[in-house]
């Protein structure tokens, strides 16, 4: 009798196995909803778009963006957590997202615990930008004109929360000088005023300021984020060539998909989404928008990393007592 047991088991356990076999094979079945929580055209709407594309192309079947923006992340959270856990919705998780529920109180999630990783798909750098009329030329001097006027001067984001807006608490608490935080709601607006000089720096994510310092609207002081210098500013020194080392700004971008969502899928779109990134023409797309590409993270690697940056970034939101007004 026990050896018969152990026989039923053994082929239930091969039964289960060609199932999720069967079902990773059979996925995606229909066409595959991507939820980005930021505005379309902004830096991870666009890479998410690429990333979407090359995976249309390589399984045939669609997958399409639906931007869900507002509310540090919550709501494209919400509408994540609408829908099966069925492998047929993810959403892009970024950087800070993640800090959303240290911001907000109602919103009530554990990225690395309350979702599964699928994986990081890019790096995208912070760039301190400031005023071309302000007289600075390098992070030194940028501190001593902040240090000589505590409170004089400003700092733009595009709103409470987001990588510039993060950035610049970390930098007013690192080198201890004073700024005021002015956030825009359209942050277009808010690289008109920092062109114009009515607000002074910011940290400019690279997809974004490389047109901007190009084009003499902005003066580039330093990659902020990277140990090496960037290729779209190649003249542009890095905060630690200037002797300004660990200051990490980093920005990421990922996949997550609904807890429940059966570990075959999970697996093959984390395979997929890797052979993708590490295709030549995917990495070129996003390289030409300013990210740098990832390729061969696994779920469980992007889970630390998740959970890592909401530690770090929840404990900066409350060493700077950070609010959303």
């Amino acid at each position: 009798m026990a050896f018969t047991f152990a026989k039923l088991a053994s082929v239930a356990t091969l039964g289960l196995a060609a199932a999720a076999a069967a079902q990773a094979d059979a996925w995606p079945a229909r066409p595959v909803r991507i939820i980005v929580p930021y505005n379309a055209g902004t830096p991870p709407d666009t890479s998410s778009r690429i990333v979407a594309q090359k995976l249309t192309a390589k399984l045939g079947q669609t997958f399409y963006v639906e931007n869900k923006p507002g509310a540090s992340g919550s709501l494209g959270a919400g509408e994540l957590d609408r829908y099966p856990a069925d492998g047929h919705t993810a959403m892009t998780l970024l950087t800070p997202v993640v800090v959303g529920p240290a911001l907000l109180p109602t919103f009530k999630k554990d990225f690395a615990r309350d979702y599964v990783s699928v994986g990081q798909y890019d790096w995208t750098y912070s760039v301190l930008v400031v005023s071309p009329s302000l007289p600075v030329q390098d992070v030194k001097g940028l501190i001593e004109l902040l240090r000589a006027k505590p409170g004089a001067y400003s700092f733009a984001s595009g709103g409470y929360g987001t990588p510039a807006h993060l950035a610049g608490e970390l930098f007013k608490l690192r080198y201890g000088v004073s700024a005021t935080h002015v956030p825009y709601n359209q942050f277009t607006a808010g690289l008109v005023d920092l062109a114009a000089g009515r607000v002074q720096f910011m940290f400019l994510t690279s997809t974004v300021a490389a047109a901007q310092v190009q084009g003499g609207k902005l003066k580039a002081l330093a990659i902020a984020s990277r140990d090496s210098r960037l290729p779209t500013l190649p003249d542009v020194p890095t905060m630690e060539e200037q002797g300004f080392k660990g200051f990490d700004v980093r920005n990421w971008d990922g996949f997550i998909m609904k807890k429940g969502t059966p570990g075959a899928v999970v697996a093959r779109f984390s395979q997929v989404l890797n052979e993708v990134l590490a295709d030549p023409e995917t990495r070129k797309a996003l390289v030409d928008t300013g990210v740098d590409p990832v390729s061969g993270t696994t779920p469980e690697q992007f889970t630390v990393l998740i959970a890592g940056e909401q530690a770090r970034l929840t404990d900066l939101v409350r060493k700077t007592a950070i609010k959303v007004d």
